[in-house]
């Protein structure tokens, strides 16, 4: 009996999942005209406000792993991975060198900050802030509002949401996930592997929207724009008068649609094309 409840004893030890430590930290940065805000996390979310005023308000959630002590958790909270030179604010630089240390953000900033946010692994969210933004994430979902001009996003695999203020140039990619983007006026490159693309719109230069295995919706709003779409297996529809060019069938379609104008390039290799 004793061996049997030492085997029991022992067994009840090694199912117990290891408790992982947290410390939180936060600081608040002055800043004196247009800030270029850099943030960078291995594995953790970003989330991001607009902030009123001239600062930079970073909140910091550090979490363990397996294998970090107490104390490193708490030595990185102490003394976040926070970089400011003037203007120039850095946020997670080298978080390659915390090992097993994740940090989750919440970060307020100036709208019009140049932005550039990445995440390892782990969500990246934005409401109304950056300009000519670049956010990236190797496997989350990203979903941001109100960014200004040209954007670039992309995720290895995760969905995309974007909401554009002004114009600008857009890319937006992802491994395998659906991507919406919403009030774009500028040139568009739009890509998933598998899923869905919406995009909604007024097409200043060429669009291009791919996707190896989903539906593809534009809403139009009106605008004036060459189509030019192809489905491997799927149909393609729009509710708006066509002039079509040269020969189609309902795999390939090409025409003018109000006359004509930049080309909206729409191509999925098993999926349906609907303009609207």
């Amino acid at each position: 009996m004793r061996k049997l409840s030492f085997v029991a004893a022992a067994l009840a030890l090694v199912a117990l999942p290891a408790l992982a430590s947290e410390a939180t930290f936060e600081r608040t940065l002055s800043v004196n005209g247009r800030v270029e805000l850099s943030v960078s996390t291995g594995s953790g979310n970003i989330h991001i406000t607009h902030s009123a005023g001239n600062q930079v308000h970073i909140w910091g959630k550090v979490k363990s792993g397996w294998g970090t002590s107490d104390d490193r958790v708490r030595e990185v909270a102490a003394h976040p991975p926070i970089e400011q030179t003037g203007n120039i604010v850095r946020i997670g630089a080298h978080h390659e060198n915390l090992r097993n240390i994740s940090i989750d953000y919440e970060i307020q900033a100036p709208e019009n900050s140049f932005l550039d946010a990445s995440s390892g692994s782990g969500d990246v969210t934005d409401d109304g802030v950056g300009e000519n933004a670049k956010i990236s994430t190797g496997s989350g979902n990203i979903h941001a509002t109100g960014l200004r001009g040209g954007f670039k996003v992309d995720t290895g695999s995760g969905n995309i949401y974007v909401e554009q203020t002004g114009q600008g140039d857009i890319k937006a990619e992802t491994g395998s996930g659906n991507i919406e983007l919403r009030n774009l006026h500028g040139s568009l490159h739009a890509h998933t592997g598998s899923g869905n693309i919406k995009a909604a719109g007024t097409p200043s230069t060429d669009w291009k929207l791919e996707t190896g295995s989903g539906n593809i919706e534009y809403l139009s709003g009106g605008a004036a724009f060459t189509l030019e779409a192809a489905t491997g297996s799927g149909s393609i529809h729009t509710d708006m008068e066509m002039l079509t060019q040269g020969s189609t069938d309902k795999h390939h379609v090409t025409g003018k649609i109000n006359g004509g104008g930049p080309t909206v390039h729409m191509t999925t290799g098993s999926g349906d094309v609907r303009i609207h």
